[in-house]
C-alpha cells in the first residue's frame, strides 16, 4: 500500500501553496510509516493504495473529511481532507499550522481504516520541521502578480524567508 497526496482546491481564495515536491515527500514519508491493516486488506487489497486530495474551505473550523472513493480499476481509495482555512490563517506560523490539520485528516483517515497511525504521531514534529524547513515545499512566485499578493502567499513567503 502506498500512500499518495495530491491538491485540487475548489474554492476561490482557500488555498495553500505547497508545492509538487511537497507532494512526493509527504507521500514517501507517510508510506513508510504505515502498514495495511487486516480490515483495509480485507475491504480492499495489498494493491490498493490510498490518496489524499488536499483541499481548503472557508467558514469551517474544523477538518472536513470526504470519502472513501473507490475506483477499481486503478485500485485507489480517494479521501478529500478539506482544511479550515480561515482557523489556520489566525494562526501565528500558517504553513505549521496546515500541516499539523492535514496530519490530523490523515490520522482520522487511517484511525477509519484501522491503520495504525502511532509512527505518524511519533515522527510529527519531526515531519513538520523538516518541511518547515526546505524552501523548494513552496510553489515558485506565480506569474500572476495580484496571485501573489493574496495574504496566504505573504505569509508563506515571510515564514519562508526566515528559514
Amino acid at each position: 500500500m502506498n500512500v499518495y497526496f495530491r491538491q485540487c482546491y475548489i474554492e476561490p481564495g482557500a488555498e495553500f501553496p505547497f508545492s509538487h515536491y511537497f507532494q512526493r515527500r509527504l507521500s514517501r514519508e507517510i508510506t513508510s510509516l504505515v502498514e495495511p491493516s487486516s480490515n483495509y486488506l480485507q475491504k480492499y487489497s495489498p494493491r490498493f493504495n490510498v490518496t489524499f486530495n488536499v483541499s481548503a474551505k472557508k467558514g469551517i473550523s474544523e477538518n472536513e473529511i470526504r470519502g472513501p472513493t473507490v475506483f477499481k480499476k486503478t485500485h485507489d481509495v480517494e479521501f478529500t481532507v478539506f482544511l479550515p482555512f480561515d482557523a489556520i490563517m489566525r494562526r501565528a506560523e500558517v504553513p505549521k499550522a496546515a500541516l499539523s490539520s492535514l496530519l490530523k485528516g490523515v490520522c482520522d483517515v487511517f484511525d477509519s481504516l484501522e491503520i495504525d497511525k502511532a509512527k505518524i504521531l511519533d515522527e510529527e514534529a519531526s515531519i513538520i520541521s523538516s518541511i518547515c524547513a526546505d524552501a523548494t515545499m513552496v510553489q515558485e512566485p506565480h506569474w500572476d502578480e495580484q496571485r501573489e499578493q493574496t495574504p496566504v502567499r505573504k505569509r508563506f513567503r515571510a515564514f519562508f524567508s526566515k528559514r
